[in-house]
């Protein structure tokens, strides 16, 4: 049995704790406070209690962690347990941008790890059920999808209620429906102190005419959680107020001559439901793809068009103006959900895809395509006609030489679809590509590294190290002010005139000494 180490012990965090200690999976439990929650101790004897995260990263026994902590804290907490080697669960919201998701579902996907977030719904039977039923046409052409999901919320609020609830119904709406709305529109209501949204409601439409309809609201008297679905032949109502119930309505539209609809009243039947725990199904789920090695139902990954439908919502709701610290000449294309880093200047004709990060003080030429769910860090340098496509990253300080090439299929043919088989390509902080050179995906660029003009990369590039030719090769070293360096025999070092810095070499490539030797 893996060992679990549960970080956040809250409200939802002591579910957890609970169904873990239960499971015989408990391993850590990590609070920043251990002495406040001394009673809760007592109820689980022989559980280990930290405050130091360093302690969970370096348990050997600790598998996988369970995140119940504060939502703003979760990506910084899923980042450093995918480094620390560990399985991660993760409860809504993953994350609050479609981009930062794809880089956590990234970062996974190169560590080997799962990493699955926490949407309880879909492990509800009922819900289970419902999919059943839309699969077989039971309820005939669906017409309508209504959720509501309101009570009195715990003052004051720690999160705004799209993300808090909301977005369970966001993504009900899409597991069930199988695809994101064509159009979409939201209206809210701050709280008191105007800092938080306190309601919403959220009009959606799909292909077809479907409509759906969610209200979510952290000010209401009387605690709802209902979701209903109209179609042709057939209406259910789940309810989750006390105890958990699905009723089918066999209600009906009849068309009279094919042309006008008449109401057909049915009956009700009452749909008996398993006594399962959705939470001890969603842990139990995800201890067995711990140990079967499988995608999680709720993987990261698939809870994409979840998180980029509920940030484009949010950002109708909570409107922010374009800033005036960087800049975007007018021919250029900027798509949504990207981000544009402090004084980083775009120039023309320049497109940048949905999903990228682009770091501060960057300046992006004449031409340049960067996207979608590129990265690009801070102080970079892309001359005009360089594409960046999805699975290239960009570190600090990287030039990007006019017309350097990237590519993203190892094996490309028009009439085959491999965009699951991208390959990333990183470019570590420092490094130059000089013009017209070419990358082959999946490789990486070492830091401070120099490619000549027009060299073709096919292998990893060491730190330092300058290469050029066709299949490049290595013919030297360079400096980080790019300056050649010569090496210094017997000793084996490497030294840069310019700067008067002495390098020694290491298994990456060439390290600076802190001292010059004697």
């Amino acid at each position: 049995m893996s060992k679990i180490a549960l970080l956040g012990t809250g409200r939802w965090g002591e579910k957890y704790l609970r169904i873990l200690y239960q499971k015989g999976a408990l391993g850590i439990v990590w609070t920043r406070n251990p002495a406040k929650y001394e009673a809760l101790q007592r109820s689980y004897p022989n559980s280990t209690w930290t405050s130091d995260i360093q302690e969970v990263w370096r348990a050997s026994e600790v598998t996988g962690v369970v995140i119940a902590t504060p939502a703003h804290t979760h990506e910084s907490l899923i980042e450093q347990a995918l480094t620390a080697g560990k399985d991660v669960f993760c409860e809504k919201p993953v994350a609050f941008s479609a981009a930062r998701l794809k880089e956590l579902a990234d970062l996974a996907q190169r560590q080997g790890r799962i990493l699955m977030g926490g949407h309880v719904l879909h492990y509800h039977p009922a819900i289970e059920i419902l999919q059943q039923w839309l699969g077989e046409g039971k309820l005939g052409r669906l017409l309508s999808i209504h959720a509501e999901r309101m009570g009195l919320g715990r003052y004051p609020l720690q999160e705004d209620v799209l993300w808090g609830l909301a977005i369970h119904d966001i993504g009900l709406c899409l597991h069930l429906l199988g695809k994101p709305p064509t159009t979409y529109k939201a209206h809210g209501q701050l709280s008191a102190d105007q800092k938080l949204l306190e309601s919403v409601w959220i009009h959606l439409e799909w292909e077809g005419g479907l409509q759906g309809h969610i209200t979510a609201s952290w000010s209401f008297p009387e605690r709802r959680r209902r979701l209903t679905l109209i179609g042709t032949e057939g209406m259910v109502v789940f309810s989750e107020e006390g105890a958990p119930s699905l009723r089918f309505f066999s209600h009906s539209l009849l068309w009279q001559n094919g042309q006008t609809p008449l109401r057909q009243e049915g009956t009700v039947q009452a749909q008996p439901l398993p006594s399962i725990e959705p939470l001890t199904a969603q842990v139990e789920h995800f201890l067995a793809c711990i140990q079967t090695r499988s995608a999680p139902r709720t993987q990261v990954a698939s809870l994409l068009p979840i998180t980029a439908l509920a940030e484009k919502l949010y950002q109708q709701l909570m409107p922010v103006s374009v800033p005036s610290s960087y800049f975007v000449h007018p021919t250029a294309v900027i798509d949504e959900d990207v981000e544009i880093g402090e004084g980083t200047r775009i120039w023309h004709f320049s497109h940048i895809l949905k999903g990228s990060r682009i770091g501060k003080n960057c300046v992006l030429g004449q031409n340049v395509v960067v996207g979608p769910y590129v990265k690009v860090g801070n102080n970079c340098k892309i001359q005009n006609n360089v594409s960046l496509y999805y699975g290239v990253e960009l570190e600090d300080g990287v030039l990007c030489g006019p017309s350097c090439v990237f590519t993203n299929d190892k094996y490309p043919r028009a009439f085959i679809d491999r965009r699951n088989e991208f390959l990333q390509t990183r470019v570590r902080r420092g490094a130059t590509i000089g013009a017209n050179a070419t990358i082959m995906c999946g490789v990486s660029i070492g830091c401070y590294a120099m490619i000549g003009a027009g060299a073709v990369v096919l292998y990893d590039v060491p730190d330092h190290a300058l290469v050029v030719g066709n299949p490049a090769r290595q013919i030297g070293w360079v400096c980080e002010c790019g300056e050649t360096l010569t090496e210094k025999e017997p000793e084996q070092l490497y030294y840069c005139p310019r700067c008067d810095i002495y390098y020694e070499r290491n298994l990456r490539g060439l390290q600076k000494l802190s001292s010059i030797p004697s």
